[in-house]
């Protein structure tokens, strides 16, 4: 079986191949320029404490991280959205992957800045079993420190694509999370955590099992307050 990190390289050459000179341009310097700034660094890492938050799934159903963590270690994973064939790619990996996250007494979480019908596409589209929450304005990313805002420029270069990002995320602000895996364990403590300022890249999710696997199941969970989303 072709890994997750072999096939996302093989579409990033053939993507790099269809896409316009400029635009290639344009989205090479906004990730040099994250690296520069070192975004992924100023994220949550290992050892730190998960905040808790409430948000909506596909369903409209009010899913707080803590009172998951209740019954077992939760793999939360943040992607950019259904338009983004790196996220689609990594979707599916992660729904074939469900059985063995579930048979190790863990939970998986995705969270996307899109919203309403958007994201009931991109779980109709890529057959997904588990729940992905939508993070309107980007709050919950904001807390785990791997959201970014766009430039003018660069929102409406994607917009001259046909993609309003600000109407699927239903923000004024175009922010998008970084690609970010993190496996919490029922205390709430980041025990993996993967973020990458190239959108292209993506969590090893043989490592997150492998995490998973040294866990298993704690019975003294903590609570946080509760972190709200509207």
């Amino acid at each position: 079986m072709t890994s997750l990190s072999a096939e996302l390289v093989a579409l990033a050459e053939e993507i790099d191949q269809q896409t316009a000179p400029r635009l290639r341009q344009v989205l090479r310097q906004f990730i040099e320029r994250l690296q520069r700034q070192h975004a992924a660094q100023r994220s949550l890492k290992v050892g730190n404490l998960a905040p808790d938050f409430i948000l909506k799934n596909q369903n409209q159903r009010a899913v707080r991280l803590y009172d998951q963590l209740q019954q077992g270690p939760v793999v939360l994973v943040f992607f950019r959205g259904g338009w983004c064939p790196f996220c689609n790619l990594t979707l599916q990996a992660w729904r074939h992957t469900l059985p063995d996250i579930e048979f190790q007494g863990g939970q998986l979480l995705a969270v996307t800045p899109e919203t309403g019908e958007y994201a009931q596409r991109t779980v109709q589209k890529n057959k997904l079993a588990f729940s992905v929450l939508q993070d309107t304005g980007g709050e919950v990313a904001r807390l785990f420190k791997v959201s970014i805002a766009l430039s003018e420029y660069l929102a409406a270069f994607y917009r001259s694509l046909g993609l309003n990002l600000a109407t699927r995320h239903q923000d004024s602000v175009v922010r998008l999370p970084m690609p970010a895996t993190y496996l919490i364990d029922s205390n709430g403590i980041i025990r993996y955590a993967f973020v990458a300022e190239d959108y292209t890249q993506r969590a090893n999710i043989t490592e997150v099992l492998k995490e998973l696997e040294q866990l298993g199941k704690t019975t003294k969970p903590l609570y946080p307050p509760t972190f709200a989303v509207a």
